[in-house]
């Protein structure tokens, strides 16, 4: 077999051109997929990012919501607190006007009786020296009564 010798340089000369070409069709198409790759890894990044911050958001704010709820917690658990301290002091504060409203009635009741007994004690005194003139009186008009009934019988 004879090959043209010129037919094969054309030959070659077009594998040579087309090496090049399919090469360079390859590198594009190697470029393009590592710029596809490139974009798909920022894309993942972002998406990640993305991800991450909405998860600190609503950690941030269930832990929000959580430390809202504690502190409401915590103001009921004062004011109830804050409650019974008054109901304590208003009982302490009734139970010593009480005691004191007590101790004055019976200081006023204490008083009373020393009044009516210093009271019963002047009429006692009072009627005493009444009933002491009526005996006087009594025994003056029965001395008196009798002085008559004498002289009428001895005259």
């Amino acid at each position: 077999m004879v090959v043209d010798r010129r037919r094969l340089l054309d030959l070659i000369d077009q594998m040579r051109a087309a090496v090049p070409t399919s090469v360079r069709q390859a590198d594009e198409i190697v470029r393009r997929q590592r710029e596809a790759l490139q974009e798909a890894e920022r894309e993942a990044q972002r998406i990640i990012a993305a991800a991450e911050q909405e998860f600190r958001v609503r950690v941030s704010e269930s832990n929000v919501v959580r430390a809202a709820e504690e502190r409401g917690r915590q103001i009921i658990r004062d004011s109830e607190e804050r409650a019974r301290q008054i109901v304590a002091e208003s009982d302490a504060t009734a139970a010593a006007n009480l005691s004191e409203a007590a101790e004055a009635a019976q200081q006023q009741v204490e008083e009373a009786d020393r009044y009516a007994l210093a009271l019963l004690r002047r009429l006692d005194t009072q009627l005493s020296a009444f009933l002491e003139s009526v005996r006087q009186g009594i025994a003056s008009l029965a001395d008196v009564a009798e002085e008559g009934a004498d002289l009428r019988r001895g005259s």
